[in-house]
């Protein structure tokens, strides 16, 4: 059930209400995290930070991360934040959200 409120002529779902009692810098984050989408249309990964990828998707250690790939750890690490970084994310769980939900990985 939908419940409108009138607030200064304007008719609001109580969805907006709530977001509008957020200070501005919450909006912004909330507005940059339901747009993030617009973001995964542009992101070119390499073919070793899809592999990368593909290997972070497995939740593993970051060692046995970099031995699967035949890596250093130091390298590695240095693909994971590139990819983070790509995926404008702060975490590796949030990339790996948005890589599902781009279907980039399965």
């Amino acid at each position: 059930m939908c419940f409108n409120s009138l607030n200064s002529g304007v008719i609001m779902t109580n969805a907006t209400i709530t977001f509008n009692i957020f200070p501005q810098n919450i909006q912004e984050q909330i507005n940059e995290t339901l747009n993030w989408h617009s973001h995964i249309d542009r992101i070119e990964l390499t073919e070793r930070e899809q592999e990368v990828l593909q290997i972070m998707s497995m939740a593993w250690n970051d060692q046995d991360s970099a031995n699967a790939l035949n890596i250093s750890l130091n390298t590695y690490r240095v693909h994971r934040k590139n990819i983070l970084n790509k995926f404008n994310a702060k975490s590796q769980v949030e990339a790996m959200a948005r890589a599902f939900r781009s279907k980039l990985i399965e």
